[in-house]
């Protein structure tokens, strides 16, 4: 059982913002959204924030709360049935997986800000750039150092405690990663395409709603939130009984969701003031937005600012799931909290190391899949879907939807109404099995 609580509510609700708000906020809700139609797909996206992921995000961090220990020893502690305990492994796995190919591609973000700073970046003609983005994701020793440098520096924030380490850190790299998007933003929506950017990003063409539209929408709802990575639960364990967490959840959620929505701002008029497209994919932020700051002046300042926007988000959500994955594995082993960190940190480097290799000349592959692409379907496509979808069941059946919302509604002046019982009970577990059952199937 861990004894650790937040220093005060604002801390909470910053650190656990700093989890949620990562590079699915700022590259990848973008590209998604370009890729499903624009306005169409913003408009589910945020209603899906407010139906499916708010509740899903606040069951984790109640079930933590309620546990008041990690994933990997709390499902039996609220069961009496350590077998239920192989939800939160599912969770632990999933969040140690992910973060093996988040630090390369943290380190590909942070050699870009080096190269913007330079100016070598810019010097690129835009022809260039597809090749520049392949040599530096194959220069593998490059991409080891950058790795090795940003585990350290996670470490040396996680190893403190929460008032000394990840609290202030987060604060700090939020109120900077808020003030550069706005700026960012701001400066994005002077330029000539904004009317036509914004036209594409914010009104609906209900012609291009389908189901493809909502399942890409959920899908991202689970990237950028961040449920089933233990780190959520681990958060929730650190509340108090007189924490208001449906207020403070609402918050969270909010605050992911407004830099999301502020990406695209920042995104869009850039995209179609240089008659770029905005369904390039995966290759926005280093081959698309590198061509925009090479054809604009000023391009080496405002590059050098978009991908440190881009690094803290990514750093920031990188020492929270270590710190959930430090407590899981410290909790469920007894281990001291150091030496379960560097064992966090070892797993994550060694881990990274037949990622980066992904991108060699001649990467091994199976089933047709770099080990790359294999590790990101199976997190996000399998194992993201299936522990959300547990953590749901678990919550509406196994504790029951009246125990469950009465812990939920501790201290809060809202109260969850009957009303919810077939949100949480039939339509979110629904559509999360949907979710999983098209990324498994032909």
């Amino acid at each position: 059982m861990m004894a650790k609580q937040w220093s005060n509510r604002f801390s909470f609700i910053i650190s656990a913002s700093a989890f949620a708000i990562g590079l699915g906020n700022i590259w990848r809700f973008p590209y998604i959204t370009g890729e499903s139609g624009g306005g169409a797909f913003l408009l589910v996206y945020l209603l899906l924030a407010a139906v499916i992921g708010l509740p899903i995000l606040l069951i984790e961090m109640g079930l933590g709360r309620m546990s008041k220990s990690s994933p990997l020893t709390g499902f039996g502690r609220l069961t009496g049935k350590p077998k239920w305990n192989g939800i939160g492994w599912l969770g632990v796995a999933a969040g140690l997986l992910i973060k093996m190919y988040y630090v390369m591609i943290l380190a590909w973000i942070a050699i870009y800000f080096l190269q913007s700073l330079s100016g070598t970046l810019t010097e690129l003609q835009p022809a260039q750039l597809a090749n520049h983005f392949d040599s530096v994701a194959g220069n593998s020793l490059n991409i080891f150092g950058a790795i090795l440098v940003i585990v350290i520096l996670a470490v040396l924030v996680v190893r403190k405690d929460l008032a000394k380490g990840l609290e202030p850190v987060a604060r700090v790299l939020m109120t900077l990663l808020f003030g550069l998007i706005l700026v960012l933003a701001i400066w994005s929506c002077t330029l000539d395409g904004t009317a036509e950017g914004l036209r594409f990003y914010l009104t609906p063409d209900f012609s291009k709603l389908s189901i493809d539209v909502f399942l890409s929408a959920l899908g991202q709802l689970f990237f950028s939130v961040g449920v089933g990575m233990a780190a959520a639960f681990v958060f929730g364990s650190y509340t108090s009984a007189n924490e208001n967490l449906i207020s403070s959840t609402i918050w969270i959620v909010l605050a992911d969701t407004l830099i999301a929505i502020l990406a695209g701002f920042m995104i869009f008029p850039a995209l179609f003031t240089y008659g770029l497209s905005p369904d390039s994919g995966p290759n926005l932020i280093f081959i698309t937005m590198g061509t925009f700051f090479n054809n604009m002046a000023a391009g080496r300042i405002f590059a050098s600012l978009f991908f440190l926007l881009l690094f803290i988000a990514g750093f920031t959500s990188l020492i929270s799931v270590m710190q959930g994955l430090k407590e899981s594995l410290a909790d469920r082993f007894k281990l001291k909290s150091d030496r379960a960190l560097y064992l966090v940190a070892s797993l994550v480097f060694l881990g990274s190391i037949p990622m980066v290799y992904s991108f060699a000349v001649n990467p091994i592959q199976i089933a047709g899949k770099t080990i790359y692409e294999l590790f990101d379907f199976l997190t996000n496509s399998v194992m993201l879907p299936l522990s959300a979808l547990m953590l749901i069941l678990f919550g509406a059946y196994v504790i029951g939807f009246e125990k469950l919302v009465t812990a939920l509604a501790s201290n809060s002046k809202f109260k969850m109404s009957n009303y919810w019982s077939p949100v949480i009970k039939y339509l979110i577990p629904a559509f999360v099995f949907i979710i999983f059952l098209k990324a498994i199937l032909p």
